[in-house]
């Protein structure tokens, strides 16, 4: 039996398509790799336009 890795899911902004890739994290704000998006702090916003992770769905789940 083989065992397969589950990728974590990437997440992209509605407002700006920036793709928040959990293996990668987010070093502008100090989110190292490895930190699932819905583990990130409520204060972290989309780097490249500010908006908060929680307001209005704009982050949605890239199906891969």
């Amino acid at each position: 039996m083989t065992q397969q890795t589950v990728k974590p899911a990437r997440w992209i902004c509605l407002e700006c398509h920036y793709i928040y890739d959990p293996a990668k994290g987010d070093k502008t704000q100090g989110i190292p790799p490895g930190v699932l998006f819905e583990d990130l702090p409520d204060t972290w916003r989309c780097p490249e336009c500010k908006i908060l992770k929680c307001k209005k769905g704009v982050f949605k789940r890239l199906d891969e």
